[in-house]
């Protein structure tokens, strides 16, 4: 039995049959997240640096409104900007759960320097707990990626935890992919919670052997690996990922339509595993 399931046995003891409301299981509710690759608020136009600060805050209005709309209980973001020149000069994290009502959130800047800052992101309706930023290591010609962790109680369940990440891989090779998924596999395989990991992997499940590697090495899984899902429309793959401990089993997944960016944002529905 593992530590999650000792602790929620208990939790459901205590907590009696006041409980059963929150899931028919018996078990703590669901949890929704959403993953989004905010290329740097230019929605789906071809680069930042043609655009003005004022339709960088358009465009990031449009996604605070579906978060909003979708109301996930925490949400991923990948290539969003806290400090950059060419759109705007302020943290977009924080302005997006500013419009959003979102309480929480946390920014990790992969890209320092040049007047540019930028990286990966958490928004949050839980409070994030000991979050953390992680650089991997600069590959040759082209822009450093990274992650960002942070602990969260599950909705409903104060005493259940859990991890939850944000990551961006390379966009070239497959080699470099490996490297950071090894940081990040170094970074949660010493970790009780289980892990929620989301995020712009720049892989699709069966012509890159990383998320299998991710999936192996971590026990996780994902939705519907085989099945034809598209999150990158200009080239048909699907590069952005929700992966799950063995503790948690998504129970829905989709691909929302909105034209945020290049990307399409994912929105799944968690729920914790009967023990």
């Amino acid at each position: 039995m593992t530590l999650l399931r000792a602790v929620l046995i208990s939790w459901i003891c205590l907590a009696g049959p006041s409980v059963l409301a929150n899931d028919a299981s018996g078990l703590p509710g669901t949890m929704k997240v959403l993953t989004l690759n905010v290329a740097h608020a230019r929605a789906d136009g071809r680069s930042q640096w043609l655009q003005s600060s004022e339709q960088a805050r358009q465009h990031l209005w449009r996604i605070a409104n579906v978060l909003k709309r979708e109301n996930p209980h925490v949400a991923a973001f990948q290539e969003i900007d806290t400090n950059s020149f060419w759109n705007g000069r302020f943290n977009h994290t924080e302005y997006v759960a500013d419009i959003a009502n979102y309480p929480h959130h946390f920014s990790g800047a992969h890209i320092q320097g040049n007047h540019l800052e930028y990286g990966t992101a958490l928004v949050s309706r839980q409070t994030l707990n000991d979050p953390k930023s992680v650089r991997f290591n600069r590959p040759f010609a082209r822009p450093r990626k990274g992650f960002v962790l942070s602990t969260t109680h599950w909705p409903g369940a104060d005493h259940v935890d859990v991890d939850v990440v944000s990551v961006h891989f390379d966009f070239l090779t497959r080699n470099q992919r490996k490297k950071e998924a090894r940081k990040l596999i170094e970074a949660l395989a010493g970790r009780d919670n289980p892990s929620i990991v989301m995020g712009d992997l720049n892989a699709d499940y069966h012509e890159d052997s990383l998320i299998p590697l991710l999936e192996k090495s971590l026990d996780l899984s994902t939705w519907q690996p085989s099945e034809k899902t598209v999150t990158f429309p200009r080239f048909q793959k699907r590069l952005d990922w929700v992966l799950v401990s063995e503790e948690i089993e998504i129970v829905s997944h989709e691909v929302l339509p909105d034209a945020l960016s290049d990307h399409r944002a994912v929105v799944a529905e968690l729920r914790l595993v009967d023990s």
